[in-house]
């Protein structure tokens, strides 16, 4: 054959010099700085093996051409096996920097070629049953004068989160006196993370993250990158596929909104199971892939519920979408000044047709709202009856089944309603931003006048203001109010989706107390803007109109399925109780209650089987264990199936999105739910740790909310902009913050500050 040699420059067509060579030409082809470089063909190394002496002369040859004296090379592997979809062999191959010289370049070139048979090598195949057969190419690049290399990502390797991470080092990087590299994480524009080191040019970075996306974008994956500085230019020295394990990745970021709190065994396995196979259903849909269960959806750690964004990522990403696409629906993301945009490519048009049928079905959705769930309100109270005069244990499992399959159609809506209403808002909010108006001034009373039969707030206020100021209360007259009240909203509890939760109506003394001692506090809506009254350019008005009255609509939707599924939801609890009481009577459990702390599938069993065996101990040792955990601070993200180790860390800086404007400094209340109402008094801040609609009646005395979970649509940030107070929501460790802290809330930046620690 020809040279064994090649100059790797933009029109090189060689097949055998492998991934790594070619990827520096999809770099050099990008037009960005890359050190001249020079590919030995994989040949040379099988001629190697029959004739050594004349394969060494001829490389000798070929390298006097090319090998400048005085001048360093980098001589690295370009395997066939490397830098695959699955596997990258990274450090699986010898690479040599500095070398200097023909001789010194061909012994790097020999020893890169025996690596490709190392005992090392033969065991990371046999470790990950690789069959492939190496054929070991060689990269000789001249090396750049470092003041500064390094590697960036062009999303998170272990998470798989949209984050662009830079690491840098001093020189070439191998400085043993600076193990830690510095390290800058950018996403979408904002950083989460700078490095102290002010030697280093905040200008460099930004290139080498502005860079690393626009490569990435280029190759069509994630990619990582090798880099370096020479205090001129910047150099890319590699570029490879991100090669992420198929790891499970839990976040509680969204359960903390959905699914809150502790979430007892029975509770957790109940409403994954419910959920879940709708989640299944929709990204199924979405993407055709028949692989997810679930199972895999969800994880209980701590005895809290975990999301696996992994699986829900992979889908997106498929569409084009962000891998966070879920939390940005939700609003649980910054989305910072370089926002996420759908990108189409060749695997998303593969999935176009099947995008446009859900597209399509979606379009439906209001119709498909009103005909299929709008009036089950009436079938659930009839329901409701028949299992109270249920007489049997094998009744009340014959109920749980039904509800099982009347919910369907009720969790599916409860998923996709919220996702609407929030995207409408996103986008108008969007839209009226070109027009200088903040959607958070506007005044959307005429929302909360539509959603009034679903939403206990306005009728608790009415209550307070009718029976405050009374200096006799008639007593009849507020039982039987209160008993209205129960009627419409007493399936309401601290969290919709735990039916461990007691709900209202099981305790008509808490609605009581609160209109005899909560102070009603008006709403003002001097401050803010009329809709109507914008002015918008013409050409836009008609356009934002449609998007106005449909996130309007759709917000009452939104409502009106939460109430619904709470109503429907809650019907677990009134079986489950009463299953309790034939188990106690069995002496499988001490008390009816104590059946919450059973899973699904073990409840099943008790009944199915009709086994008698003693639950005490298991039970009691899932109380202990719910009791060691119930204070400590959780780790966001969760990676693989195994609960990790507690990490007990105490905030001294919180954090947050802000979702309601407005800056307040006061004492920081904390409560846990709604029983504790009494400790908040006027003027505090009150700190919760999710948002549900069983709160709202605690924000007549609060001056600012601060909660661990929610968004711009979550409840508390609803009925905060309605009191016109601020509020922070997604605050990891709020609720540690101890009763009595003086804080200051920024509804603004989302910032909060300790003013003053509370005295012990």
């Amino acid at each position: 054959m020809g040279k064994y040699i090649v100059e790797l420059n933009e029109s090189c067509r060689r097949n055998s010099i492998e991934n790594k060579a070619r990827n520096l030409i999809f770099l050099m082809k990008t037009r960005v700085n890359v050190p001249s470089s020079w590919a030995c063909d994989w040949a040379a190394q099988e001629s190697f093996l029959l004739e050594q002496s004349t394969i060494i002369d001829k490389l000798k040859t070929e390298l006097t051409e090319i090998i400048r004296p005085n001048v360093s090379y980098a001589v690295r592997s370009s395997a066939n096996t490397e830098d695959g979809d699955q596997f990258s062999f990274a450090g699986q191959f010898q690479s040599f920097l500095n070398v200097q010289g023909v001789d010194e370049v061909i012994k790097a070139i020999i020893d890169v070629w025996n690596s490709a048979s190392s005992p090392t090598l033969q065991n990371y195949m046999a470790d990950n049953n690789i069959q492939q057969t190496v054929k070991m190419g060689v990269i000789i690049q001249e090396m750049v004068k470092s003041v500064y290399s390094g590697v960036s990502f062009s999303k998170n390797p272990l998470t798989g989160l949209s984050e662009i991470i830079v690491e840098a080092n001093l020189g070439l990087g191998n400085n043993t006196n600076q193990a830690t590299p510095l390290r800058w994480v950018n996403k979408w524009g904002e950083w989460l993370e700078e490095a102290s080191d002010k030697d280093v040019s905040r200008d460099l970075i930004k290139e080498v993250v502005y860079k690393t996306k626009e490569i990435a974008k280029i190759y069509g994956t994630a990619v990582d990158i090798e880099w370096a500085y020479d205090g001129d230019k910047l150099y890319f020295l590699q570029v490879r596929k991100i090669t992420a394990a198929d790891v499970a990745i839990y976040s509680n970021r969204i359960s903390k909104e959905m699914l809150p709190g502790i979430i007892k065994p029975l509770v957790y396995s109940v409403n994954t199971t419910l959920v879940n196979y709708q989640w299944v259903n929709i990204l199924t849909r979405l993407a055709g892939n028949h692989s997810i269960t679930p199972e895999s959806l969800t994880g209980h750690f701590f005895y809290r519920a975990y999301f696996n964004m992994a699986t829900f990522g992979r889908v997106f990403e498929k569409l084009g979408m962000p891998y966070e696409s879920l939390e940005l629906m939700m609003g649980l993301e910054n989305e910072g000044s370089d926002k996420p945009k759908f990108h189409m490519g060749a695997k998303t048009i593969k999935l176009l047709p099947r995008f446009i049928r859900f597209f399509f079905s979606f379009m439906r959705i209001e119709s498909q709202f009103n005909r299929q769930v709008s009036r089950k309100i009436d079938e659930f109270r009839l329901s409701n009856k028949n299992i109270q005069e249920s007489t049997s244990i094998e009744q009340l499992w014959q109920h749980t089944q039904s509800i099982f399959d009347d919910m369907k159609p009720v969790v599916y809506f409860n998923i996709v309603l919220p996702m609407f209403a929030m995207m409408y808002n996103k986008f108008l909010t969007s839209q009226l931003q070109k027009s200088g108006v903040d959607i958070r001034n506007i005044d959307l009373s005429h929302i909360r006048a539509n959603a009034l039969e679903y939403s206990p707030h306005t009728a608790l206020h009415n209550l307070n203001t009718k029976y405050f100021n009374q200096y006799v209360i008639d007593h009849k007259a507020i039982e039987q109010d209160i008993n209205d009240f129960l009627d419409q909203f007493g399936h309401f509890s601290d969290s919709g989706n735990d039916f461990s939760s007691k709900p209202w109506r099981e305790d008509p003394q808490l609605i009581k107390r609160m209109i005899e001692t909560t102070t009603a506090q008006q709403s003002e809506n001097s401050d803010k803007i009329n809709y109507d009254s914008i002015q918008l350019p013409w050409t836009q008005r008609w356009f934002i109109n449609i998007i106005f009255r449909r996130t309007s609509r759709f917000a009452v939707h939104r409502e009106a399925i939460s109430y619904i599924y709470t109503y429907g939801y809650g019907r677990f609890r009134t079986i489950f109780i009463k299953m309790g009481e034939y188990f106690v009577n069995s002496d499988i459990i001490e008390q009816p209650e104590d059946i919450f702390y059973l899973y699904y599938d073990e409840v099943r069993n008790i009944v199915q089987t009709g086994s008698k065996t003693k639950m005490h101990a298991l039970i009691e040792d899932r109380k202990q264990q719910i009791t060691l955990v119930q204070d400590v601070s959780l780790p966001e993200l969760i990676f693989g199936n195994q609960q990790p180790p507690i990490v007990n860390e105490e905030l001294q800086e919180y954090k947050g999105i802000p979702t309601s404007l407005g800056t307040y400094t006061g004492e920081a209340r904390v409560l846990m739910g709604l029983s504790e109402f009494e400790k908040l008094k006027q003027g505090d801040i009150l700190v919760i740790p999710y948002s549900d609609v069983g709160w709202t009646p605690l924000f007549s005395k609060a001056k600012a909310v601060v909660s661990e979970s929610g968004g711009m649509l979550s409840h508390s940030s609803i009925i905060a902009r309605e009191y016109h107070i601020p509020a922070v929501v997604s605050v990891k460790g709020a609720c540690n913050i101890k009763d009595g802290t003086i804080l200051t809330v920024n509804g603004y930046t989302g910032q909060i500050e300790i003013v003053k620690k509370a005295e012990d």
